[in-house]
């Protein structure tokens, strides 16, 4: 994150002059649509789902994530989402100012930040060319293969619900529980829950 390769004495140091912490119950809007964007937002404890004016899912982040990065440097000065917990959500904010002030006087935060904006440009380009297939099986394969690089694993846990998942991949819910299921008989992955195992690579990418 923005403190990575700065060792601890600093990190606190820094964050006891300019971070507040806030406590979130579940179901507790963070940030309502049209809020002014001031701060940047880190999850300590919990998790935090984005949601439109519909209460369509559009992502999910978790521990130890920034929820607001991007956005924070962006031309808009408000939020076009609406940011809700999902559980006891204990969240640090920093204002934009104290953010630019590091950036400048720190050459490691600044680099982490840049990093961190690249990151998210890449995966940003990731998710516009999983939603260019055009069949579910292709984008829910793509996704799996994604995730796998990722994280390094042929079996891996996944952030997100079936449900989630099919907002995610813009397809409705049991459709994609049908192709998913259709892999599985085909012996190509196995799936319990939110656990993913890609049994044969070779077969999935044909």
């Amino acid at each position: 994150m923005i403190f990575e390769n700065i060792d601890l004495e600093t990190k606190n140091s820094i964050l006891k002059k300019i971070s507040i912490t806030k406590e979130y119950l579940r179901n507790e809007i963070i940030f309502n649509i049209n809020d002014l964007i001031v701060s940047l937002a880190f999850i300590k404890r919990g998790a935090v789902k984005v949601v439109d004016l519909n209460n369509r899912l559009i992502k999910q982040y978790n521990q130890n994530e920034i929820i607001n990065l991007p956005l924070l440097f962006s031309k808009s000065n408000v939020y076009e989402n609406k940011y809700v917990s999902l559980s006891l959500t204990t969240i640090s904010f920093i204002s934009k100012a104290d953010i630019l002030k590091l950036m400048n006087e720190n050459e490691t935060i600044n680099e982490n930040i840049l990093y961190l904006l690249s990151d998210y440009s890449n995966k940003l380009n990731e998710h516009v060319r999983l939603l260019s297939y055009k069949t579910i099986r292709q984008k829910f394969i793509e996704f799996l293969l994604l995730e796998s690089r990722r994280k390094k694993a042929s079996s891996f846990f996944i952030d997100y619900t079936k449900s989630e998942l099919a907002i995610y991949l813009n397809c409705e819910r049991h459709l994609l529980s049908l192709e998913i299921q259709k892999l599985i008989n085909e012996g190509v992955i196995a799936n319990k829950n939110k656990l993913y195992t890609i049994i044969n690579f070779t077969r999935l990418m044909d």
